[in-house]
């Protein structure tokens, strides 16, 4: 488990911050994230896009003829793997977006697995890969502005009444 120190939870909430603002930009590497044992990972949504036209088409083979039964697969797997899977990505960005920033210790976890990458949205030439990337330094770099905790203004004294 990493150590929460003081330092590292103003980055943490700076990353939070850069997040929510859009100064810094979340990317998934998919192939990289979206594996068992990842934080992120959901098997149904893996399989169940696959397994469906194909379970489906098994039925129409053996009800309608081989004819039916290999066109629904085809194009029960063809409209699942344009159209499914965009929404099931944007289910899998939001689910490590949570993670990443729901605590610290989350988001140490998350990219210590790997998969993620961190880009600076003024100049996205710079970013930052995990898990070979230190997100606490990219962080300071880009976004150390944030880390400053702003106090309410102090309510000045009213003035003595002049006589």
């Amino acid at each position: 488990m990493p150590k929460n120190n003081k330092a590292d939870l103003l980055i943490f909430k700076a990353l939070q911050k850069a997040l929510a603002e859009d100064r810094l930009h979340l990317c998934l590497i998919s192939s990289k994230i979206n594996v068992p044992g990842s934080p992120v990972y959901n098997p149904w949504e893996v399989l169940l896009p696959a397994l469906l036209p194909v379970a489906m088409g098994f039925f129409l083979i053996w009800a309608a003829g081989i004819l039916w039964g290999l066109a629904f697969m085809v194009a029960g797997i063809m409209l699942s793997s344009n159209l499914v899977r965009k929404k099931l990505e944007q289910r899998l960005f939001e689910r490590a977006k949570t993670l990443l920033t729901a605590d610290y210790d989350s988001c140490c976890r998350l990219w210590d697995f790997g998969g993620i990458v961190l880009l600076n949205a003024s100049d996205k030439s710079q970013g930052c890969i995990a898990p070979e990337g230190n997100w606490k330094e990219f962080v300071v770099l880009h976004c150390a502005d944030l880390m400053t905790e702003k106090k309410p203004a102090e309510q000045e004294a009213p003035d003595a009444e002049a006589a």
